[in-house]
């Protein structure tokens, strides 16, 4: 069983009109419990606004989130990946642009974002999974050596009245 990015999208981030005022966008996420929401221009996505964003481009940078527009200080160098792609894949292509969130898309189609959290989560668990099935499969293949040592030792003495024979 493989890991597809797709089992691992989430779609429930706001879609946000690049000229939305920042503290809208914050109210938004705030109110769906996610750290990110999605920038548009025309219906078409062209950039992220993360809390990352907030921290570094609206509050350390001392601007007023009730003027400023999510467009001018998203991140609009998406970095994406097709959803039936693997996750090994999805969590490379994170770490060579070192980012923590992929735009997913299948075709044209933008379908959501994926975490490296939820990806890390699922890998490890497929190991985990991995590693229970080894483990059944190396003590039957003991329990398979033991019970032939224990046969041979109850055969001994008839091979050794042969050998005496």
């Amino acid at each position: 069983m493989s890991c597809l990015v797709a089992e691992y999208v989430r779609e429930n981030l706001p879609m946000i009109d690049e000229k939305t005022p920042v503290i809208e966008v914050v109210q938004q996420m705030c109110e769906k419990q996610v750290t990110s929401a999605i920038v548009t221009s025309a219906g078409e996505v062209v950039g992220i606004f993360t809390e990352g964003d907030l921290m570094k481009r609206v509050v350390n940078a001392g601007r007023d989130a009730t003027e400023l527009k999510v467009g001018e200080v998203c991140t609009r160098q998406l970095v994406s990946i097709e959803a039936d792609a693997a996750c090994d894949t999805a969590i490379l292509k994170m770490r060579s642009n070192a980012c923590r969130r992929l735009a997913v898309y299948r075709g044209p189609r933008f379908l959501g974002l994926v975490k490296i959290h939820d990806l890390a989560l699922a890998m490890a668990s497929a190991t985990r999974q991995r590693s229970s099935v080894l483990n059944v499969f190396v003590w039957a293949t003991l329990a398979l050596v033991l019970g032939l040592v224990v046969m041979l030792l109850l055969q001994l003495p008839q091979v050794l009245d042969l050998v005496q024979g």
